[in-house]
């Protein structure tokens, strides 16, 4: 507008709500914009002749006054007398229903004659029509800008949210470990069952975890269970929930796992102990997103994410007859392998460092350090029991490294050694927990008369009886030499009587 008319400062005001009032709108190369004086358009009491003019016409011109006047317009406006022109518009907006809008503009100019003023008047209108015409799409475009910022500010505070939970959770350095934080980040915001695979101990259900925490339904229930960890003539009513007088001792209705994580997300570990028969129905749960409880004679409406994990090859059990393929393909929609320890190239060391200082603020004490050998004989050590067993080892370092800031290479030795070789308790009646094969074949016959299977249960309950007798049924230190969840060793001891030290069975 400066550059059409030559304008040596400009002033633009809109009227006020009541149309008494001209209020400062813009204004450059005269006054600041807070020192601009609001303008009166009534004719009684205006300090501003000039004003009056735009009364009759849509533009007037006005040489300076010979003496200087506190009520100068133009002084008023851009701190100088000079020559002011003044231009008034009444402009349609983009709408017909839009009443028109009032622009009153002040300039600071050279001298003009009428037919450039007519000229500059034009010019101006036309700069204003242009400028309403288009501001629904300039207000559009600043929201569009406004929006773009927002979902990039998000994205960020989502990424920052995403580092901090696989920070925190799937610890590591190893490109492996990296790779894996990677493959959740990207499954995590879908809907798809995913499999996750890895050797006991690699954190498959920190992975779960992380998962359930970083979806769309972070905010919904997580439930987690171990499916060998309970009795099999408890899987079905766990998994699916009964009714009341569903069977002996059902006295009231009970949820079951599935409809409990209905709108958050069901972690079901080593899901290849899961029974044939159940897998259907377990299959028929994915499908048809319904669940019959155990007496129910209707199907309930359930919405969950399944997660499922194994050590096992899943694959290899469908081929073998073990496993269904259908239900194979619907929970393995993704699926994540879990590298073992050993694979994971600087981790050990690591995660060492990490699990230190994670016991030294649990504890409130000082954070231990390794000395060089006995970080060169972790880094030696097979952990066949992957991270869970290095976490054990290092918890054990600390308390066996009792009174020094710095562990050596004999206490983590010791502490490796101790967290492999277990425990043995000798008694005539009870067998001993380092029992050999031959010992098991002496016991308990022949072992082909019996099978694997039956020798396998007879050799555990030895070792529960063993486990019983040294720490006089305490349960928490049975289940931490054992290497136990304590809810899995209660379930193994449900037909255990104390007293004759007997496994009951029913009959």
């Amino acid at each position: 507008m400066m550059a059409i008319t030559h304008a040596q400062a400009a002033a633009v005001y809109l009227p006020d709500i009541t149309g008494r009032k001209l209020v400062p709108m813009a204004c450059d190369g005269g006054m600041p914009f807070a020192k601009l004086p609001e303008l009166s358009t009534e004719l009684e009491g205006q300090p501003y002749s000039e004003l009056n003019g735009l009364k009759a016409a849509s533009f007037f011109y006005k040489k300076p006054p010979t003496s200087s006047r506190p009520e100068d317009l133009s002084t008023a406006l851009f701190g100088r007398q000079g020559t002011i022109a003044g231009h008034w518009f009444s402009i349609q907006g983009s709408s017909e229903e839009d009443k028109p809008n009032q622009v009153f503009v002040f300039l600071l100019v050279s001298a003009l004659d009428e037919d450039k003023m007519n000229d500059h008047h034009q010019s101006i209108l036309l700069l204003w029509r242009s400028f309403y015409l288009l501001r629904p799409l300039l207000h559009s475009l600043k929201e569009h800008q406004q929006n773009e910022k927002l979902v990039v500010a998000n994205s960020n505070m989502r990424e920052q949210q995403i580092d901090a939970v696989l920070s925190e959770k799937l610890v590591g350095c190893s490109t492996q470990i990296s790779e894996v934080r990677e493959q959740v980040a990207r499954f995590a915001q879908n809907g798809y069952s995913v499999l996750v695979l890895g050797e006991t101990g690699t954190g498959k259900e920190v992975v779960a975890g992380a998962l359930h925490r970083l979806s769309t339904c972070a905010k919904g229930p997580y439930i987690a269970e171990n499916i060998s960890a309970l009795p099999p003539n408890l899987i079905e009513s766990e998994l699916f929930g009964y009714k009341k007088g569903a069977f002996t001792g059902a006295d009231s209705n009970r949820d079951g796992l599935i409809k409990r994580a209905s709108g958050g997300t069901l972690f079901l570990d080593e899901i290849g102990d899961l029974s044939f028969e159940l897998q259907v129905k377990l299959l028929r749960v994915l499908q048809e997103k319904t669940v019959r409880p155990l007496g129910a004679e209707h199907s309930e409406p359930v919405s969950f994410r399944l997660i499922t994990a194994t050590h096992v090859d899943l694959r290899d059990a469908v081929n073998r007859g073990h496993f269904r393929s259908d239900l194979f393909y619907r929970i393995s929609q993704l699926a994540i392998a879990l590298p073992p320890l050993r694979e994971r190239d600087g981790d050990i060391l690591h995660l060492a460092r990490f699990f230190l200082q994670e016991i030294a603020v649990s504890s409130g004490e000082t954070t231990k350090s390794l000395s060089d050998a006995a970080e060169a004989r972790l880094q030696s050590a097979e952990f066949k029991g992957n991270v869970r067993e290095l976490q054990n080892c290092m918890i054990k370092a600390v308390f066996l490294s009792e009174g020094q800031l710095v562990i050596s290479e004999n206490v983590i030795d010791e502490a490796i050694q101790e967290g492999k070789a277990g425990f043995e308790v000798s008694g005539d009646a009870y067998g001993s927990v380092g029992a050999t094969p031959s010992d098991i074949r002496q016991e308990d016959g022949v072992l082909q008369d019996i099978g694997l299977r039956s020798s396998l249960a007879n050799y555990e309950q030895r070792l529960l009886r063993a486990a019983f007798d040294r720490f006089s049924g305490d349960r928490g230190k049975m289940a931490e030499f054992l290497r136990l969840p304590r809810r899995t060793l209660a379930n193994k001891l449900l037909n255990f009587n104390s007293q004759t030290m007997e496994f009951e069975h029913d009959t």
